[in-house]
């Protein structure tokens, strides 16, 4: 694990990345689109190489319903009550 600094908190606070797995195969994985513009164009090449090199159990695909704010707290919950790897597609 490394550490970053959290650029939404009002002062900076050391923050830890998540583990991350060895392997795909038989996880839950969540592909986000935070809805800037092209995040499709990010997400969708990704999802075809997840499943051409990997063996998810699923890949499912989430969208926010604005980039200018977090996600909604269902949203977040529902992906982390169903997800085990998620990947944020940042593009323009």
């Amino acid at each position: 694990m490394s550490e970053y600094l959290d650029p939404t908190a009002p002062v900076a606070v050391p923050r830890k990345t998540a583990r991350r797995p060895s392997s795909l195969d038989g996880l839950v994985v969540t592909l986000l689109d935070i809805s800037k513009a092209k995040g499709d164009h990010l997400l969708d090449p990704i999802e075809e190489l997840l499943r051409e090199r990997a063996r998810p159990k699923a890949i499912v695909r989430k969208k926010k319903p604005t980039f200018a704010r977090p996600a909604p707290d269902p949203l977040r919950q529902e992906i982390v009550g169903a997800t085990d790897v998620l990947v944020e597609a940042l593009a323009d």
